[in-house]
C-alpha cells in the first residue's frame, strides 16, 4: 500500500546496500589518496626531477682525460650544436685551469722554487698558451639531439681533451718561452715530466 513502512526485511536490505555504498567510496578515497602520495614521492616541490645526457660518471674527468658536456637550444640545429660546443668547450677550459693551478699550487708547496710569484705568473701564462692551442683540439666523443614539442632543439655534447697532449704542448712551449730564464723552464719542465710519469702508470 502507497505510504506503508517499509517491513524489517526491506529495512535491512536498504542498510546493507547504504553500507556497502559507504564501504566502496571509502575504498576509493584510500585508492586516491594512495596515488597522489605516491606521485609526491616520486616528485620534488619544484617539479619532476630529470636526468640530462651524458650525467653518468664515464663522461667525468679521469686520470687520463679531462671531459666536460654543454648544451644548447635553438629553432635552428646548427646554432643548437654551435651553442652545445661552445658552452662545453668552456667548461674545460675551466676544468683544465682549476685543475693545473691547483698542479702548481702543490708543487710550489713542495719544492723550492725561488721567486714564487714569477713562477705562479710565468706558468699561469703558459698554460693560457697552451689551452687556446689544445681547446681547439678537443674531441667531441658523444651527442644527443631531441626535438620539443615547441620546434625547438636542443642538442647535448661531450667533449674530452687528452691529459697526456695537454702537457706534452705545455712542455713543447714552455722550451720556447724566452720571457723565462733557464732555472724557470727547468723548474716547470720538472713538474711537467713528474705529471707525465704518472699519467704513463
Amino acid at each position: 500500500m502507497p505510504g506503508a513502512c517499509p517491513s524489517m526485511t526491506e529495512w535491512h536490505i536498504c542498510c546493507k546496500a547504504a553500507l556497502k555504498s559507504e564501504i566502496m567510496k571509502t575504498r576509493l578515497l584510500s585508492f586516491i589518496v594512495l596515488i597522489v602520495f605516491a606521485t609526491a614521492c616520486k616528485s620534488s616541490k619544484m617539479g619532476e626531477k630529470v636526468k640530462e645526457p651524458f650525467s653518468s660518471s664515464k663522461y667525468f674527468s679521469s686520470k687520463r682525460y679531462w671531459r666536460s658536456t654543454g648544451s644548447g637550444s635553438s629553432a635552428d640545429l646548427n646554432i643548437a650544436k654551435q651553442k652545445a660546443q661552445l658552452e662545453a668547450r668552456k667548461n674545460l677550459a675551466s676544468e683544465v685551469q682549476t685543475n693545473v693551478k691547483a698542479l702548481a699550487d702543490q708543487y710550489m708547496k713542495q719544492q723550492d722554487i725561488g721567486d714564487r710569484e714569477i713562477f705562479e705568473k710565468s706558468f699561469e701564462q703558459l698554460s693560457r698558451e697552451v689551452l687556446n692551442t689544445e681547446l681547439a683540439n678537443a674531441v667531441v666523443h658523444d651527442h644527443q639531439t631531441f626535438k620539443k614539442e615547441n620546434g625547438q632543439y636542443i642538442h647535448y655534447v661531450a667533449m674530452e681533451a687528452h691529459k697526456k697532449d695537454m702537457f706534452r704542448t705545455l712542455k713543447r712551449i714552455n722550451a720556447s718561452k724566452t720571457a723565462l730564464n733557464e732555472a724557470q723552464r727547468a723548474q716547470i719542465d720538472k713538474m711537467i715530466d713528474a705529471q707525465l710519469a704518472e699519467l704513463e702508470d
